[in-house]
């Protein structure tokens, strides 16, 4: 802890607010039971399932003014793109990417405050609602507990296996539910995790994989579609959705091929296909162009010559 510059000394250091701890019982050397609880494990006593990191509700966001330094900014950049969408070369690009970006951060300040006063306006009068609502005899909703989808095969097994345990399980069938969940730990620290596309993983087909969740040898079929990664269907690291990701044009696969693969599969002196189908092989390539041409003619995935 250190003191805050702009106020007077250690005033805003030692207060439950920033501490959580009890003052009184840290000054007789008695600390709480929460607050060591806090301190060791990261989480309260007790906990209220019905908070969440976002729990503004939808017609408070409706209504909430906005912010006049962000209006400020966007009647700027209205001003300077002049009623065009289009700002590539145009005398004050910068300018106006500048205020973008600085338009975007001051919104998710402005959320991210909203939140936390909100949270703060919650834990602060939930207890007083909650008496209320003992005294005028209403009954508590019960709580649902959210659905969780985990798009990592592994890590859904894991959280399966460890959250429902029966609980007349006999010593050695706990035995190999812990033997499973060190192979799923192990299994999962190989896995590679990235930016979840809901949108088009609901409309994807998963139906090749085998009833434990992980995909069968035919689920990567030699012939690929053309909007299909070649070198992400071959990295064991990501999901069964993810190496069979297919984008919404060719064009956008090539941009995300020579993104995240074409510079590093330059500096390589010795390139192979990894596909699931052609690492059985061992195919070598002498260049970039003879590891695209076979790309082209054996996966049907065209992509940009270097």
């Amino acid at each position: 802890m250190r003191h805050d510059p702009k106020w007077a000394t250690f005033n805003s250091a030692y207060i439950n607010e920033k501490v959580q701890f009890d003052i009184q019982n840290a000054v007789l050397e008695e600390p709480s039971d929460a607050g060591l609880i806090r301190l060791f494990t990261h989480m309260s006593m007790t906990r209220d399932p019905r908070a969440a990191k976002n729990m503004v509700p939808d017609e408070l966001w409706h209504i909430l003014p906005a912010d006049p330094e962000i209006e400020e900014l966007e009647r700027q950049r209205q001003t300077l793109k002049e009623g065009q969408y289009r700002i590539n070369g145009k005398d004050n690009e910068v300018e106006i990417r500048d205020l973008s970006k600085k338009i975007r951060s001051k919104r998710a300040q402005w959320e991210k405050d909203v939140q936390r006063q909100f949270r703060e306006y919650y834990f602060y009068n939930r207890p007083t609602w909650d008496i209320e609502k003992q005294a005028a005899g209403d009954v508590d909703e019960e709580y649902i507990n959210p659905t969780i989808s985990l798009h990592i095969t592994e890590r859904s097994r894991l959280a399966s296996i460890l959250c429902n345990q029966p609980a007349d399980l006999k010593s050695d069938e706990l035995f190999r539910l812990r033997i499973q969940a060190t192979d799923l730990m192990t299994a999962l620290c190989h896995k590679r995790e990235t930016k979840r596309r809901e949108q088009r993983r609901a409309k994807m087909q998963t139906h090749l994989q085998t009833e434990e969740g992980f995909p069968r040898s035919d689920s990567f079929p030699l012939l690929m579609l053309k909007t299909q990664c070649p070198l992400c269907i071959g990295d064991e690291g990501l999901s069964y959705e993810e190496r069979t990701f297919p984008y919404s044009r060719p064009s956008v696969m090539y941009d995300h091929f020579d993104r995240e693969h074409g510079k590093k599969l330059k500096g390589v002196q010795q390139l192979s296909c990894n596909h699931p189908k052609c690492k059985e092989g061992k195919l070598a390539f002498e260049n970039l162009n003879h590891f695209k041409n076979h790309i082209a003619t054996v996966h049907g995935v065209h992509l940009r010559p270097s």
